[in-house]
């Protein structure tokens, strides 16, 4: 038998549905939450003369109303041996036949020993199912009537008392939730921005128009006199998701191109990588000042410089609600 509030059985028993269920079996010290129900004349309410069972009034938990079911004999009408005590709970089909739908709680139920002064505690791993055609749900052998009916066991108390308990849990069907996805195909993948006046900017970095690709919106960000370790040598250059959220984490295959205005030698740099804490990606280096001044590259001309980005693939993460 188990006698501290550390010992824990797993049992397959038998429940209505005829399948195995996992149950728990425990001590525990603290008293039921939900509901309590004390039964003063057991033995004489198991004896009486069609006692079927014991139902106690409505009471409320998780926005739905319920009712706790105890067969000192057995629930033999389900199935359940007529030697053991059976304990249902069951759903107010009142609560939900407005709004026909499902709940789900995860139920435990107890019994006091005044022996151990704990509660011998029973649940199951899993939440269990209530709808308006299975309403109830409970276990046909939580104890065998002898057991509970043993004044040395312990179950009695007051001379023919027992003290049963429940505790319901509705667990709530999720409301929220993200997708993660890659791209399939991307079309008007390549982006242009057109920077006149090179040598005239004076801010710490410029921002592109924001535009949208597969439904996320993006702009590049230059840095003219550099950024971090190319500050004072090179140009710095990134693509940034600017609608990204803090928390959300983002994926992005791309090529990064100053356009050679002379020739066919665009000067590119590929990024491909999971992105930072600002959502960017890019370079802090991505063309020396040297390069980018040297007119046989075809970089800068007449002061404009064209940059280009070319998408080939990125994540994307739908949130619902947005």
């Amino acid at each position: 038998s188990l006698t501290s509030s550390s010992s824990i059985s797993v049992v397959d028993s038998l429940v209505s549905s005829g399948k195995l269920s996992d149950r728990r079996e425990l001590w525990r010290v603290s008293q039921p939450s939900t509901y309590c129900l004390k039964i003063e004349s057991f033995r004489k309410l198991a004896t009486s003369p069609n006692a079927e069972k014991y139902e106690s009034r409505p009471f409320p938990s998780g926005g739905y109303n319920w009712t706790l079911l105890v067969y000192p004999k057995g629930n033999v009408k389900d199935g359940a041996p007529s030697d053991w005590v059976s304990m249902y709970v069951q759903i107010d089909n009142s609560t939900i036949i407005n709004t026909p739908k499902e709940v789900y709680a995860e139920v435990k139920f107890f019994i006091y020993n005044r022996k151990e002064d704990k509660f011998f505690t029973y649940q199951e791993t899993d939440a269990k199912r209530f709808f308006l055609f299975k309403p109830y749900w409970g276990y046909g052998n939580v104890r065998s009537y002898g057991d509970v009916a043993n004044p040395d066991a312990g179950w009695l108390f007051d001379g023919d008392s027992v003290l049963f308990g429940v505790d319901i849990f509705v667990t709530e069907v999720f409301n929220k939730w993200e997708v993660f996805s890659f791209t399939k195909s991307l079309h008007n993948r390549l982006i242009e921005w057109t920077i006149p006046n090179f040598s005239k900017l004076d801010q710490l970095f410029y921002l592109s128009e924001i535009f949208v690709i597969r439904d996320r919106s993006w702009a590049l960000k230059m840095y003219p006199r550099g950024d971090g370790e190319g500050q004072g040598n090179s140009l710095s250059l990134y693509v940034v998701a600017v609608d990204a959220k803090r928390y959300e984490k983002k994926y992005l295959k791309a090529k990064l191109r100053i356009v050679n205005q002379k020739g066919s030698n665009d000067f590119e740099k590929k990024v491909e990588s999971w992105s930072d804490r600002a959502n960017s990606w890019g370079f802090q280096k991505f063309v020396l000042f040297a390069d980018l001044k040297d007119t046989s590259k075809g970089l800068l001309v007449d002061d404009t410089l064209k940059i280009e980005v070319e998408f080939d693939d990125f994540s994307n993460t739908e949130y619902f609600p947005s």
